[in-house]
């Protein structure tokens, strides 16, 4: 079963699905009623450049002194991107901006298996 197919019942304000392990993209699904607003090598390049870059930077900085990092969320001018760390890389989410994001992000936490959080600094 793909994560697309997992996740886009939990609400129909999910518009896009992707994921990269290993630095390779395993999937990355858009919505059939939730037509792209961007050209799709542009969600290519997010999900092998910028979300690993950005992934990387926030959970320096959460480890510094704020007991690590668990997830991302962007609030572009069109969607909303929701950004988990897994063990083997990220997922994405992309989430309509009338959705209640907040809601929206609580039932993706619920059905996807994030990376465990980081551990305290030492």
């Amino acid at each position: 079963m793909s994560l697309a197919s997992r996740l886009f019942p939990l609400d129909p304000h999910i518009r896009y699905v992707a994921e990269n392990r290993g630095g390779t993209i395993v999937e990355m699904t858009q919505r059939p009623e939730r037509p792209t607003l961007n050209p799709h090598e542009t969600d290519r390049m997010e999900e092998l450049i910028v979300n690993p870059v950005l992934l990387e930077l926030v959970r320096r900085r959460g480890r510094l002194d704020l007991d690590g990092m668990r997830w991302v969320l962007i609030r572009y001018g069109t969607l909303y991107e929701l950004v988990l760390p897994t063990d083997e890389g990220h997922v994405s989410v992309g989430i309509d901006l009338d959705a209640d994001v907040a809601e929206v992000v609580q039932r993706v936490l619920e059905r996807s298996s994030p990376a465990a959080p980081d551990p305290p600094p030492r």
